[in-house]
């Protein structure tokens, strides 16, 4: 008579597989399920926020129409590029795209200090910064921040470059 063997290696292993068998499908389940949740908060915490927003976001876009908004020409200005010893120059013209007409009289009453300050920021950068498109956006915004400041009001909503010649 043979008798069976509790400690059996073979008997745990049935066991063990009997068991897995369930797992896998719930943690694919449990996977999907997390993930569906997620996006489902997402979903309604997105539409809080705009529910919430919406009408002082609309009412501020809405307050000024494009006819509100300034421009201003600055004058074309040569400076010569860092570490180029005069052998090379970089003429630049700018426009001014601001948030109100009537700050156009501020850029008037500061345009000696504009200048000066324009005329720094842009012989302060190799020819290399100046060339790369990279480089122009990010004196784009550099010289919109350093305007805002010279004239005291957060104005200029878009600065364009009406001539850039690097010689």
């Amino acid at each position: 008579m043979a008798t069976e063997n509790k400690n059996d290696p073979k008997d745990k292993k049935d066991i063990k597989a009997k068991k897995r068998k369930g797992g896998p499908n719930f943690l694919k389940l449990g996977k999907y399920f997390l993930l569906v949740l997620i996006l489902v908060g997402q979903g309604f915490l997105a539409y809080a926020i705009v529910d919430k927003y919406y009408p002082t976001v609309f009412a501020k876009m809405s307050e000024k129409s494009p006819s509100d908004y300034g421009t201003y020409q600055m004058e074309e200005m040569v400076v010569n590029p860092a570490n180029t010893y005069g052998k090379r120059y970089l003429m630049v013209e700018i426009s001014l795209e601001l948030d109100d007409k009537d700050h156009v009289s501020l850029l008037d009453e500061n345009m000696m200090k504009l200048k000066q300050e324009i005329i720094d920021a842009l012989s302060s950068r190799n020819v290399d910064q100046l060339t790369r498109v990279a480089g122009r956006e990010e004196l784009r915004r550099e010289l919109s921040g350093l305007i805002n400041s010279s004239i005291g009001v957060r104005s200029v909503r878009n600065l364009y470059f009406t001539k850039y010649v690097m010689q």
